[in-house]
C-alpha cells in the first residue's frame, strides 16, 4: 500500500448495495468473485493507482449498466465506483451475472488501458471459480518446488490453505491435507508459521491445480 500516492497492487474488491455503508447481502458468490478477480489481478501485477481496494456500489439511481467513477473514499486506500442496476437488486433475475459484469465494468472504467487484461482475468476466474488457487509463496530447493496457495470459497463454506511440492526430476505433484481458514485473508497470516518439513511427506495428486501468479498482500 502506498499512502504517499505511488501505484499499489489491487488486493480487495468489496460490494455495496444502495448506499456506501450497506454491504451487498445474499449474493455471496458475487462477493467471492470480486475477491477472486482482485487476487488474480494482483498476481498479474495489476494496479488501480495509489489505492489497493475497489468498492463497487450497485445503485438504482443510475440506469442499469451505467458506470460512474467517483473520487469518494472514506480513506486513502479505497475508491467507489457506482454501477447502475434495476430497482430491487439483487432480488432480480440473474443477480450474480449482473454483479460480475458490474465488477468488470468498474475495473475497466478506472483502467480502460488494461481492458484486455481485465477481460482475460474475468474469463479465467469465471471458468475455475473456487478451484482456482492463489499462489502466496514459492520456494526452490535442489529437488523440489514448494508452493503455498489458497482458494476463495463463497461464505459460509470455508476457504483453504494448501501446502504442496513438485519434484523437479519427476514432475510429480504432492499436496498435504488442506488447512481450514477462518477467513480467506487469514492465509497470509499463516505463511510464516509453515516450515520446510511441512512440505516433505505429502500425498501424490493427479496434477498441479490451476494457479494464479504470486499474490502480494501489499505492494
Amino acid at each position: 500500500m502506498t499512502k504517499d500516492g505511488r501505484p499499489s497492487l489491487i488486493n480487495d474488491i468489496r460490494l455495496f448495495d444502495g448506499n456506501r455503508y450497506s454491504y451487498l447481502k445474499g449474493s455471496e458468490e458475487a462477493v467471492a468473485f470480486g475477491r477472486r478477480i482482485a487476487w488474480f489481478l494482483n498476481g498479474e501485477g495489476f494496479s488501480l493507482g495509489a489505492f489497493p481496494a475497489l468498492y463497487v456500489l450497485f445503485t438504482s439511481s443510475l440506469d442499469p449498466g451505467v458506470v460512474q467513477v467517483t473520487n469518494d473514499g472514506g480513506d486513502w486506500w479505497h475508491r467507489y465506483v457506482h454501477v447502475g442496476v434495476a430497482p430491487g437488486f439483487p432480488d432480480v433475475p440473474h443477480p450474480l451475472e449482473i454483479a460480475m459484469r458490474g465488477i468488470v465494468s468498474a475495473l475497466i472504467a478506472i483502467r480502460p488501458d488494461q481492458s484486455l487484461v481485465i477481460q482475460r482475468a474475468n474469463v479465467f476466474v469465471r471458468e475455475h471459480g473456487e478451484q482456482l488457487r492463489f499462489l502466496l509463496r514459492r520456494r526452490e530447493t535442489s529437488k523440489l518446488t514448494i508452493e503455498i496457495s489458497s482458494n476463495i470459497v463463497a461464505w459460509p463454506r470455508p476457504s483453504y490453505l494448501f501446502i504442496a511440492h513438485t519434484n523437479k526430476a519427476t514432475a510429480v505433484y504432492r499436496e498435504a491435507e488442506p488447512i481450514v481458514l477462518g477467513f480467506y485473508g487469514e492465509a497470509f497470516d499463516l505463511l510464516d508459521g509453515i516450515r520446510l518439513q511441512d512440505a516433505i511427506n505429502l500425498s501424490e495428486m493427479p496434477q498441479r491445480p490451476v494457479m494464479s501468479g504470486l499474490v502480494k498482500r501489499r505492494g
